[in-house]
């Protein structure tokens, strides 16, 4: 039996970037595996899902393991996307350099 092996190696390519990840749901989502190698490269970011997502995930799993904060918020609305970049730059002290959308192969439980 072989094993392969994967060295993740850090080159700090995202040092002082900051962004918005959406969708990161569990380990298996684009999103958590993106949100995972950013920290790794040095960005810090803001994690953010729909709040009925954010239930049915590990999202509170990969904040702890990225030092990220949640910011629930919906897609569809306009006042929760505000309030999300206004928080997020208001936690991230500026600007956003940023954003990942990865949402939309979830069920749909609005």
């Amino acid at each position: 039996k072989t094993s392969t092996k994967i060295i993740s190696m850090s080159y700090n390519l995202l040092k002082g970037k900051k962004g918005i990840i959406f969708g990161a749901l569990d380990e298996n989502s684009i999103a958590w595996k993106t949100a995972v190698r950013a920290h790794e490269e040095g960005a810090e970011f803001v994690l953010t899902n729909a709040p009925i997502a954010m239930r049915m995930g590990g999202i509170k799993d990969l904040a702890e393991q990225t030092g990220s904060q949640i910011i629930p918020a919906d897609a569809t609305s306009m006042e929760d996307l505000e309030n999300l970049v206004e928080k997020s730059m208001e936690i991230l002290g500026g600007k956003i350099d940023f954003v990942l959308h990865s949402i939309g192969m979830s069920v749909n439980v609005r």
